[in-house]
């Protein structure tokens, strides 16, 4: 009988344990990504406003300090005491420092091309206008008002030229700080994408597993029940199976009880016969039984040569054949099958015998064996002209020891084709009748090539 492979649900905990691993994984880095992302866009932000703000502000102290000196040059040329222009003076000396400062931080703000050329531009003009300025404070100083009036007239002008500048880079930094403000709003509408698509991408991964882990519980119970009724089944084929080894060993030990409690004088000599036979029968049985359970151990990846056992076959049998006056007709192609020699052998022997012991009396015996490679597998097939089987008959006659009708009467263990196909399942390949009463049977038996079985 075949073993029964059941399914142990701790054979795919581990797939279950790397599925819900692989979600929660998914879901960590997303939440990951999403605050580097914040985060990211944050200090985008901190930056932007930082830079956006101190340009304005420098901008706007530096158009303030200019402005205030222009007052200044005006205050002392009007200013008549000596000690007003000093303190008119002093405060001049103080903006001058001012606007020299906030033009250092200024300029550290600059961020582009166009701010850096509107910048230098505007320095050339404060560089061009101020000694004009102080050689009209000079000529105040000296009491000549008039005179540097006319200075501080003439470079109006500048001073104009100077101012728009000034305006014109608090509206190029305005402008930018627009920019920024729509480039901030850009970083967090990116980061709101990158959060959504996601989430999304995970929470689809985590149907996705849930679905293919249902898929996999759902199979494994649907295996697990399988497996289950499959085992309740061979149950109930052991049980039957130890009936039938019971009853068959019955018989024997009867008749070895019968010989042994016979009366002995006359009958030592059949007494013998009777235990030999039947030991030899209890021992042909029990070799049988052996035979039926090494099956799955010495199939396990095992390869023969077809040819090699089918001479060694050809030995042994044609003698046999021949001895019951028949003809062994044998026509197998050389290959490589997934089955140990001797199991091979075993199994081609069983189905020779058997055409043997159950010929027909009344014609002569031919028994013919062939093989050949077919796509992915090696058929054998053994004929003879036998009495042949009943449909009844094929259906149970690969049973632990059934025996037809016509069988019943001639020595055998009843295990023979039982074993033959052990060997062609525990092979992978199967094997079934083709069988007319009274014309013959023909057992075919289909093996997997070693290469195929081992892709």
């Amino acid at each position: 009988m075949n073993p029964v492979q059941l399914t142990i649900p701790g054979t795919w905990t581990p797939h279950l344990r790397r599925a819900f691993l692989f979600i929660i994984s998914g879901f960590v880095l997303s939440i990951g990504v999403s605050i580097y992302e914040i985060r990211h866009t944050q200090a985008e932000v901190r930056v932007i406003v930082e830079r956006t703000l101190a340009s304005i502000e420098w901008a706007s102290r530096l158009s303030r300090n200019i402005d205030r000196e222009r007052i200044l040059f005006e205050a002392h040329i009007v200013e008549t005491d000596p000690a007003g222009k000093e303190r008119v003076e002093r405060q001049l000396v103080d903006v001058e420092n001012r606007i020299a400062a906030a033009s250092r931080a200024y300029q550290a703000t600059i961020a582009d091309d166009v701010e850096l050329a509107s910048w230098q531009k505007l320095q050339m003009e404060i560089d061009a206008v101020r000694p004009k300025a102080k050689k009209a404070v000079e000529l105040s100083r000296h009491n000549r008002s008039e005179e540097a009036r006319v200075i501080l007239t003439a470079i109006e002008p500048q001073y104009d030229a100077v101012d728009e500048q000034l305006d014109f880079l608090v509206r190029l930094n305005h402008d930018e700080a627009d920019r920024e403000v729509a480039s901030i709003v850009a970083l967090h509408r990116a980061a709101v994408i990158i959060l959504v698509a996601l989430t999304f991408a995970w929470t689809t991964m985590a149907l996705f597993v849930a679905r293919w882990v249902t898929r996999l519980i759902s199979q494994r119970e649907s295996e697990m029940r399988a497996a289950t009724s499959l085992l309740a089944e061979r149950n109930r084929e052991l049980d039957a199976f130890a009936g039938r080894v019971a009853h068959d060993l019955r018989g024997p030990l009867t008749a070895i009880n019968l010989a042994a409690s016979a009366p002995r004088r006359g009958h030592d000599e059949r007494a013998s016969d009777v235990f030999r036979r039947a030991v030899k029968q209890m021992e042909a049985i029990i070799q049988d039984l052996l035979t039926l359970s090494r099956v799955s151990a010495q199939t396990s990846n095992a390869v023969c040569q077809v040819s090699d056992v089918a001479a060694s076959l050809e030995e042994d049998l044609r003698p046999r054949v021949e001895a019951a006056d028949g003809a062994l007709y044998m026509d197998v192609a050389p290959g490589r099958v997934a089955c140990s020699e001797g199991l091979l052998r075993q199994m081609l022997w069983n189905l020779g015998e058997n055409a043997v012991k159950y010929r027909r009396p009344e014609g002569r015996l031919e028994v013919r064996i062939r093989g050949r490679v077919t796509s992915h597998a090696y058929e054998f097939s053994v004929s003879d002209n036998g009495p042949g089987m009943s449909p009844g008959e094929v259906q149970q006659a690969f049973e632990p020891f059934f025996r037809g009708e016509r069988a019943r009467d001639t020595p055998g263990t009843g295990l023979g084709l039982s074993i033959v196909k052990r060997v062609a399942d525990a092979s992978g390949g199967d094997v079934f009748i083709e069988s007319v009463a009274g014309r013959g049977s023909t057992f075919r038996v289909r093996l997997p090539l070693a290469a195929s079985k081992a892709a």
